[in-house]
């Protein structure tokens, strides 16, 4: 879970001490009801690179209520990996939420005023038809994805999943999928964590909102304005 941990740590001072926290899975739900323009289950788009999304992020500026979006690549190098998690359907998540096999990866960190917690965004480019396999590994892991232990660099820790309905594939890219998790923490917290995650053709975007003590939500309206700008590259 190496990408993940520098996941954390892109987070900054705010997700000191939360660890893994950021690191949660869990089950969904899915529909396809198909959106104007949006591809159909098969289809593939033109493969992105990384600096393709690097400027299909947002921008500062574009982001309501921000202190700033900053974009930043995975770091070259090796990074400090843990051992997997004590459910392998669960560490199958982890891995798609690590963009593990992506030939392009940029993550971006989202500080919105009044929010301690914030969140983030990872999106994942594939070649060929990788991203729909890679989807299909990430449904197979939720289906019996329900909890799991592991260590992160904030030590042990156990992760609740609870799902929930999902934004529908095709209003929202052409496959979606949404869950919830909880996790306490060493320091008496009890974080909740909403993860979206969509493919649009041979891109798959995660979007993850975190806070403490309530359920947290990831804006629908940023996420389905970066869907449509992956979807628009692909076609062009």
């Amino acid at each position: 879970m190496s990408g993940i941990g520098g996941w954390i740590r892109l987070a900054g001072a705010a997700a000191v001490g939360v660890g893994v926290v950021l690191s949660v899975t869990g089950c969904s739900g899915q529909e396809t009801a198909q959106r104007p323009g949006a591809g159909a289950k098969g289809t593939e788009g033109r493969a992105l690179g990384r600096e393709e999304l690097r400027n299909l992020a947002f921008r500062n500026g574009e982001v309501p209520n921000s202190h700033g979006s900053p974009v930043q690549s995975p770091a070259p190098g090796p990074e400090r990996t843990f051992p997997p998690v004590s459910d392998a359907s669960c560490q199958t998540v982890l891995d798609v939420l690590d963009a593990k096999g992506a030939s392009a990866v940029v993550r971006q960190v989202f500080n919105w005023k009044d929010d301690l917690w914030g969140g983030a965004s990872t999106l994942a480019s594939y070649e060929d038809a990788g991203a729909r396999q890679v989807f299909e590994r990430l449904e197979k892991g939720l289906r019996t994805c329900r909890s799991y232990s592991g260590r992160s660099y904030a030590g042990a820790y156990t992760t609740e999943v609870t799902g929930v309905d999902g934004p529908r594939a095709g209003r929202v890219g052409d496959e979606a999928l949404t869950f919830r998790t909880v996790t306490p923490t060493k320091d008496g917290l009890v974080m909740h964590h909403d993860y979206v995650v969509v493919r649009t053709a041979g891109v798959i975007a995660t979007f993850r909102k975190a806070d403490e003590g309530r359920e947290a939500t990831f804006p629908r309206d940023l996420v389905e304005r970066q869907v449509d700008r992956l979807a628009d590259a692909q076609r062009s």
